[in-house]
């Protein structure tokens, strides 16, 4: 290989480097975890009986891999011996939050390709203008913004400014 080729293959290498480390820059913020945490919170009051929240976790879509922010599922012990890299159960509610970068547009697709792969919603949470859009699997978007929020997943209406500031609930 001649030094202008293997040159050519370093600066390739090195600016796909560089992209990947643009990317990690757009990892998730504080206030990403802080919802997060938030909805941790909540949900451990406010899901109906036989579901629990979880924070991350990967399953296995139709053509790809999804990892919402946080999911709820119905009550199963994992097999523990039996940890994949992908759930093959998608969960029942997927929430993704938007990060700054990142648009309604983009969540929504994301959205559209795990209720087509078995999630029954997925909740869009948009922290700039403190509104959540639910998108159901009869591909129904709601977007609720300073109301409550009703959903049979959950045991009683919650404040959707409660998401948002801890001394509302």
């Amino acid at each position: 290989m001649a030094y202008k080729e293997y040159d050519e293959d370093v600066l390739e290498l090195e600016h796909n480097i560089h992209t990947i480390e643009e990317e990690d820059d757009e990892m998730p913020t504080r206030m990403h975890g802080w919802l997060q945490r938030r909805f941790m919170k909540l949900f451990t009051t406010y899901l109906v009986e036989d579901t629990e929240v979880f924070p991350p976790v990967t399953f296995k879509g139709i053509t790809q891999r999804y990892t919402p922010d946080i999911s709820v599922y119905p009550v199963i012990l994992p097999i523990l011996f039996a940890d994949t890299a992908a759930d093959e159960l998608p969960p029942l509610v997927a929430i993704e939050i938007i990060s700054p970068g990142q648009t309604i547009g983009e969540m929504v697709k994301k959205c559209e390709g795990m209720i087509a792969s078995g999630v029954e919603e997925c909740w869009i949470v948009e922290p700039a203008n403190e509104s959540i859009t639910v998108c159901t699997k009869e591909r129904r978007f709601v977007r609720h913004e300073g109301e409550v929020l009703t959903n049979r997943f959950l045991r009683e209406p919650l404040k959707v400014e409660a998401i948002f500031h801890e001394e509302i609930q």
